[in-house]
């Protein structure tokens, strides 16, 4: 007893040790657990309770109270004291009634360290703690497989297999707090790893998350423990939670779906009568018991929970009313501010309003000797337009310009003489101020149904002093002063008034001017006077240009090439009319002439030595284009040229230097425009085979020769019956194309295609100086008069090109 008062426990055998030594393997039946998990069962029960473990039908043995009592020493520390003995059942009679005893439910009991020594039920139970399952591996020999992982190649800290994607610890099964998805709940692994303490564990996590409030370790308690169990708190919402738990608020709706909702997703079936109040339900705390509660009454619990829910609708609904009447405090608290911004805004502008009102009547009332001038109804308009903008152009004071300026403009511009150069600029700075006053034009008026302040100032009393001087002026004689006084105010001008001076007051006196001039007995040229008023007028001339050229074209009936009055009067219309307008002008009034000029021109060098008309015509070469030139001189000139020179060469008397001589100054004389055409390099090549033929003492001339000042008529061509108007071949093997072909041949015409010009898709040809296409075997010429194509036939395609 010493040893056990000391806490020591004797080393002396008791009647369970004998019978273990005995007979260890007597057969014990099996509890339901055993049966269930085998050999990983827990063996939690005392040897007195697994003698219970099967239903016994005889009466319980009865106890031996003469047997002497054996203790179990516990290791109870001396001092200490042991809890007060069970007390002890009646004995029971023979005449007891069968009873069929089960084994109670068991619930799983903790044991680790804290349990007391003499206290076990288990021989056999551990002391193993589960939170801290797997420590052993930390201490002694308990790494083995750490090693033998290492000795396979395994590196801490790293992954499986040979490209480290295999992972480490194994996948943890963890259940989540409620209804929730899978992450509705956070990261829920949150079990040591793989070689990892629950410490390093838990500062792992620590630092991953932020730290959550730790519970305090409870005790595991005893089955048989005397000390109370502790009270449960209970934890309240707090009306923010149930705010930020959301949800629909309820009853939102007064119109019923009529569907119902069913929802299993609670340990119970709950049946709502929609969406509204299945969205009102509130979210229960998910407790995983399996036992049955004390106090569990369903229509007590389902009554709680239904008052809950409304006292959290009730909490969502009067947050939502608050917020509400909240955002309507703000945007009552906008308006009213708007209002009384618009209200201050609203009496200033009034406040404005009087004293633009005041200023003008004060203005207006000014008579006799203090009536205003020119420049204090500047200063006037100045001063309202820079300090009150907006209230100028609402209420379109710029109109009060015309009953309190006008008629000092009237008697300003009744002294004003346009014609006179002296009063070039008179007034032109004084409307310029007037118009940077009255014309903005960021802000126009509003009242754009009548003419602007600015606009009937300059109608009403500036416009008529100008149509009184156009009455007495002329174009041809005070052309310039005229044009220098609209030049200076145009700039100024609206362009309405532009339009109006320019079509009512210029042109109408130009044209009659025109209708009146006669260019053959008018000493002043036309142009000097009129062509100065294309920059401003332009286009608005092109009606009076037309009678010009009637004209013109009349003059030139009678005209000599020699005589170069023409070129300096067509001359400076190049720049006036359309190139296509002036090419047909030259092509019916001054080529004819100078055709003509050239084909009776004398080539004897004694009798003239000078050759004007040869010069007179090339004179014309800027005007006339290079083919028509060359046309000219192919069929006007060389075919008696090349006559002259066969029948010098042919004289018994010729002296062949002097031909060559002659020959030398005809090719210099050949412009270097028309030089390179194929025509003119013929007949060049033409006169020098003669002389080299003549040089051989060959005969050049192929018949009699003509007289050199006579005219070279070419031989009628041979009678060739056609219609009149249509294109017919001579025989039916040859094309309308061949026969103009020779007759172009015949006559010395020219007969090629013009570049780049089509008619209807069809080439148009030069057939001497006339433009031709052909169109199903009939021949379209220009008309130069109408500018329009026509069928012609050949005899007359022969007269218009010049055959006589």
């Amino acid at each position: 007893m010493a040893e056990e008062d000391e806490g020591m426990e004797a080393f002396d055998f008791d009647e369970r040790d004998l019978e273990f030594a005995l007979n260890p393997g007597r057969r014990h039946f099996q509890t339901k657990n055993q049966a269930t998990y085998g050999i990983w069962a827990d063996r939690e029960e005392s040897d007195e309770e697994d003698a219970y473990a099967r239903p016994s039908f005889g009466k319980k043995a009865k106890k031996d109270y003469s047997a002497p009592i054996n203790f179990i020493s516990g290791g109870i520390k001396q001092g200490s004291s042991l809890e007060p003995p069970d007390k002890v059942k009646k004995e029971e009679k023979d005449d007891t009634p069968i009873e069929i005893t089960f084994k109670k439910e068991r619930k799983r009991r903790t044991a680790g360290a804290n349990v007391f020594a003499g206290m076990r039920t288990s021989a056999v139970k551990g002391t193993v703690d589960p939170n801290v399952f797997g420590d052993w591996t930390k201490f002694g020999k308990g790494d083995v497989v750490k090693k033998m992982m290492k000795a396979m190649g395994y590196k801490e800290g790293e992954g499986l297999g040979a490209s480290q994607q295999g992972i480490v610890e194994p996948v943890q099964a963890t259940v989540r707090k409620g209804r929730g998805a899978i992450g509705a709940y956070g990261k829920e692994a949150a079990g040591p790893k793989f070689g990892e303490s629950a410490a390093d564990a838990q500062r792992r996590l620590g630092d991953q998350r932020e730290p959550a409030q730790v519970e305090e370790p409870t005790m595991p308690q005893l089955k048989t423990a005397w000390k109370k169990a502790s009270k449960v708190k209970t934890r309240y919402k707090t009306l923010d939670e149930v705010i930020e738990e959301g949800g629909s608020i309820g009853f939102r709706s007064s119109v019923k779906t009529g569907v119902k909702v069913i929802d299993m997703t609670g340990p119970e079936q709950r049946v709502y009568s929609g969406y509204d109040s299945f969205s009102m339900k509130s979210r229960p705390v998910f407790n995983d018991i399996s036992d049955r509660e004390n106090f569990d009454v369903p229509e007590l619990m389902h009554n709680l929970n239904l008052l809950v829910d409304l006292t959290e609708e009730s909490i969502r609904r009067n947050d939502s009313q608050l917020k509400s009447i909240k955002d309507r405090t703000t945007a009552l608290e906008y308006d009213l501010k708007q209002a009384k911004e618009m209200l201050d805004h609203e009496e200033k502008a009034t406040e404005r309003i009087k004293e633009v009102y005041e200023l003008i009547e004060k203005f207006s009332k000014r008579k006799g000797d203090e009536a205003p001038s020119i420049n204090d109804c500047q200063a006037l308009f100045t001063k309202l337009r820079a300090e009150y903008k907006e209230e100028y152009h609402m209420f379109n004071i710029e109109a009060l310009a015309v009953p309190l300026v006008l008629p000092q403009i009237l008697e300003y511009f009744s002294k004003w003489r346009p014609l006179d150069p002296d009063h070039l600029i008179y007034g032109v700075d004084l409307m310029k101020e007037w118009r940077d006053i009255l014309v903005d034009g960021e802000n126009t008026s509003m009242f754009t149904d009548r003419l602007s302040a600015y606009d009937r100032l300059l109608w009403e009393g500036w416009l008529p002093s100008l149509r009184r001087a156009s009455l007495d002026w002329d174009p041809r004689d005070h052309m310039e002063p005229m044009l220098r006084i609209i030049e200076m105010w145009l700039p100024v001008l609206p362009e309405w008034m532009k339009e109006n001076i320019l079509e009512q007051v210029i042109i109408p006196r130009i044209d009659d001017r025109v209708s009146s001039w006669d260019p053959l007995t008018d000493s002043v040229p036309i142009h000097s006077w009129l062509v100065p008023w294309l920059a401003v007028l332009g286009d608005r001339l092109q009606p009076v240009l037309a009678p010009i050229r009637q004209k013109l074209a009349k003059a030139l009936r009678l005209w000599n090439p020699t005589d170069h009055s023409a070129m300096a009067i067509l001359k400076p219309w190049c720049g006036v009319w359309t190139p296509a307008t002036m090419s047909a002008f030259l092509a019916q009034n001054v080529v004819p002439k100078l055709e003509k000029c050239l084909d009776t021109m004398n080539l004897n060098p004694r009798e003239n030595k000078k050759y004007e008309e040869w010069y007179a015509c090339m004179s014309w070469m800027g005007m006339i284009s290079p083919d028509t030139m060359a046309s000219i001189v192919t069929k006007y000139f060389f075919p008696r040229w090349y006559a002259a020179l066969c029948h010098w060469l042919d004289s018994p008397r010729v002296i062949l230097n002097e031909v060559k001589l002659w020959y030398r100054e005809w090719d210099q004389r050949i412009p270097p425009q028309i030089r390179d055409f194929p025509t003119i390099k013929e007949n060049l090549r033409r006169g020098m085979v003669a002389l080299m033929e003549s040089s051989q003492g060959l005969r050049v001339s192929s018949g009699p020769p003509p007289p050199p000042l006579a005219q070279a008529v070419p031989p009628p061509p041979p009678p060739v019956a056609m219609r009149p108007s249509m294109g017919v071949p001579m025989n039916s093997h040859m094309s309308l194309k061949e026969v103009l072909e020779r007759m172009a041949a015949q006559h010395d015409l020219t007969h090629i295609p013009q570049r780049d010009r089509l008619k209807e898709g069809r080439q148009v040809y030069w057939f001497g100086t006339q433009s031709i296409y052909l169109d199903r075997n009939i021949v379209y010429v220009l008309d130069t008069q109408t500018f329009s194509w026509r069928p012609v036939g050949m005899e007359e395609l022969l007269q218009l090109a010049g055959v006589k």
